[in-house]
């Protein structure tokens, strides 16, 4: 079924391939990004599968031309789906170094609150609609918190807890709230630090399982399954064991190992 989607950081990794995948003749899809080049790439994709592309180079820290960009979508294309993939990751800067905390705020700034001007202006209007799927990114960091990026899984995990809570609060009103949490995915964020990355995929195969998982509304979309499992069990390890084995996942950021 043809559908009405918006999704940002839609000019690369997950959400371009998350775009690439929502790609059919009859859709309508918004899509968001900051770098003009790169989403006119991921648009152009898009045309070539047969669906109706509105694109637009936007920050989704930039509040008022996100409910702008949104506002003028939907009343010309109802959001079935509004996909908030944008964000960002912080790792350590240098080898045996602490995480740059002065940093943070930045990295809040995109992963929370780019977040909420996304999906804002949308719920409200889904809600009055009684249809409709808001679908936000944790990640398995958020369950297994690394030592070399705790500002990202924060705040990973704060999206994990408000999406599971909206999800209970929005159930009576139709609309679904899912919230994915990936492991190891092959894209640029994920080559832009240096750690061991067991069972990384590919970009496509992880917007497959996305795409599964939403077509069943399931509310924690977490893959893959092994790495996930094993992020829970550590949660219940003493102290000991589960610092153990949090610290065979050091990371650095890879500009300052070049």
């Amino acid at each position: 079924m043809a559908r009405n989607i918006v999704i940002s950081g839609a000019s690369s990794g997950l959400g371009r391939a998350l775009a690439i995948e929502y790609a059919v003749s009859g859709a309508t899809l918004g899509l968001l990004g900051r770098n003009e080049e790169r989403l006119e790439e991921t648009a152009q994709r898009v045309r070539e599968k047969g669906a109706v592309v509105c694109a637009a180079a936007l920050d989704v820290r930039d509040r008022d031309a996100m409910r702008s960009f949104l506002l003028e979508f939907d009343a010309a294309a109802p959001i079935d789906c509004v996909i908030a993939s944008a964000g960002m990751t912080m790792v350590t800067p240098v080898p045996g170094g602490v995480e740059d905390l002065t940093k943070a705020e930045k990295l809040f700034d995109v992963n929370l609150n780019g977040v909420m001007n996304t999906i804002a202006p949308i719920a409200p209007l889904m809600r009055r609609r009684r249809a409709g799927q808001i679908v936000l990114f944790g990640s398995i960091a958020a369950f297994a918190p690394p030592p070399d990026s705790p500002s990202y899984a924060a705040s990973k995990a704060a999206l994990v807890a408000f999406a599971l809570a909206t999800r209970t609060l929005y159930h009576g009103d139709g609309v679904s709230v899912s919230v994915v949490c990936p492991g190891f995915v092959d894209t640029p964020m994920a080559g832009s630090f240096a750690s061991w990355k067991p069972l990384m995929m590919s970009a496509e195969d992880a917007a497959r399982r996305i795409r599964r998982g939403l077509d069943r509304r399931k509310a924690i979309i977490a893959f893959p399954l092994p790495l996930y499992l094993a992020a829970r069990l550590q949660q219940w390890l003493p102290d000991p064991l589960r610092t153990a084995a949090m610290l065979r996942f050091r990371a650095v950021n890879q500009a300052a190992i070049r």
